[in-house]
């Protein structure tokens, strides 16, 4: 699967000590997923001091079961360099689909991308 035509981009962007992964878009694929960790590894590795990566899923409707795979292997990256990954505001279907999947246990979650920050 691949991103709909005239839907944005995802984009990093910098904040302190923390990376900002937006994701404008419903569908959250593994090409997707793919390019916004290779994004995020690219800006981790030019700045040793982010201690914090925050995705922005406030677009989000739709996670694959590939693409919640690449969100583990996100999070084992992001730990492996000592920084926290939090999802900010999930929407609750979103957010159901971590429960179902017990994976909800292995990532943090915050209302916002501020409160993920805070």
């Amino acid at each position: 699967m691949t991103q709909q035509t005239g839907e944005a981009s995802p984009s990093i962007e910098k904040n302190g000590q923390t990376l900002i992964a937006r994701m404008p878009m419903k569908l959250l694929d593994d090409e997707l997923l793919k390019t916004v960790g290779r994004m995020i590894d690219e800006a981790a590795a030019a700045d040793a001091k982010i201690s914090l990566v925050v995705l922005d899923l406030s677009q989000v409707s739709f996670i694959p079961s590939m693409g919640l795979g690449l969100l583990v292997q996100m999070a084992s990256k992001c730990k492996s360099r000592q920084q926290t990954l939090k999802l900010a505001a999930a929407q609750p279907s979103l957010r159901q689909v971590f429960a179902i999947t017990r994976l909800d246990r292995l990532f943090q979650f915050a209302d916002s991308v501020d409160a993920a920050m805070g």
